[in-house]
Formats: C-alpha cells, sequence, structure tokens
C-alpha cells in the first residue's frame, strides 16, 4: 500500500471517528482519574487506563459556576446519602430478634413501640 493510500485510509479512519464522536452529544463520567490545571485550564482525565478522555474547562468559566455546581452536588449527595441510610436502616430492622433464633420483618416492627427500636 503506498503513502497516499495509507493517508487516504487514515483519513477515511478519522472522519468515521469525527461522525462518532459528534453523534454522543452527552458523556458520563463516573470517575475521575487525574485533575490539573494549566494556563487558564482545569484538565479532568478520566476513562479506563487504555482509553484515556479529558474534559478540558476555562477556569474562568467554571469558577462563575461554581456556586451552582457546589450547590447541586450537596443536594444530590444528601439525597443519596438518605437513600442509602434508609435502606440500611429497613436492613437492620429486619434482622432485628424478637426472640432468641427468630426474625421480625419491619412491618411487623412497625406495629409494635417504635421506641424500642
Amino acid at each position: 500500500m503506498s503513502a497516499i493510500q495509507n493517508l487516504q485510509q487514515r483519513i477515511t479512519e478519522l472522519e468515521g471517528d469525527l461522525l462518532e464522536a459528534k453523534s454522543n452529544s452527552h458523556v458520563y463520567v463516573h470517575e475521575t482519574h487525574t485533575l490539573h490545571c494549566s494556563d487558564g485550564e482545569m484538565y479532568m482525565h478520566y476513562g479506563d487506563i487504555n482509553e484515556d478522555k479529558t474534559i478540558v474547562f476555562n477556569v474562568t468559566s467554571l469558577f462563575k459556576d461554581l456556586p451552582f455546581i457546589i450547590n447541586q452536588v450537596v443536594k444530590e449527595n444528601n439525597k443519596m446519602q438518605s437513600y442509602y441510610l434508609g435502606k440500611i436502616k429497613k436492613e437492620l430492622l429486619d434482622l432485628m430478634v424478637e426472640g432468641e433464633d427468630e426474625y421480625m420483618d419491619i412491618d411487623e416492627q412497625a406495629i409494635n413501640d417504635s421506641k424500642d427500636i
């Protein structure tokens, strides 16, 4: 394969990658592995080792958005913590024993005195 054919093939591959990237309008970042700043930009690296991806923010714009970001992150975190705490409490109540080896279901406990729980 000639150099020109190699370049044409590579251009075709890159055009395909570009079309695919344009079609993905949302990116879900489960976890970041590196954050750093340089030259007025914040770099957020995520993805696995073989396919590292980066989101770059202008720090001036990001700074203006921080009050909203902090507010929303705290609210969502509180909702998730309450959700998991409720699940933990339910499971613990389900496991509480009435007798020595007898487990009581949470619905039965609600009928009993809640001060004992």
